[in-house]
């Protein structure tokens, strides 16, 4: 438990799981096309506003909204495919891959 806020702490398990929800939402991120990628980054990671993403990529404040969308869109696509998202015991987000479950299905069925 976490002495001045009161709240839990992460299991390893937890951590585990967290560590690689990350991991994959990363690598989506990744997979973006550059200018999905940059404006996505510069507005969620970075936490800038519209206006200074415009002029950060010299882009007007419409463009910048238009890509936002755009790769707030994709990225939620590209997730949804990817990931078997759910909630865990501590009721937090939490997904695997879904290549993943396909994979060790396979696995068992084969031995």
């Amino acid at each position: 438990m976490q002495l001045w806020t009161g709240e839990q702490t992460a299991s390893t398990e937890q951590q585990v799981i967290r560590k690689e929800m990350n991991g994959c939402i990363r690598e989506m991120i990744e997979s973006l096309p550059e200018n999905y990628r940059a404006v996505l980054v510069l507005s969620e990671l970075e936490e800038l506003k519209d206006s200074e993403i415009a002029d950060i990529l010299g882009l007007s404040l419409h463009a910048v909204k238009i890509r936002l969308h755009r790769a707030r869109a994709k990225l939620k696509k590209e997730l949804t495919t990817a990931c078997l998202f759910y909630r865990d015991d501590r009721n937090e987000l939490a997904c695997d891959r879904k290549h993943a479950l396909v994979q060790i299905g396979e696995t068992k069925s084969s031995t």
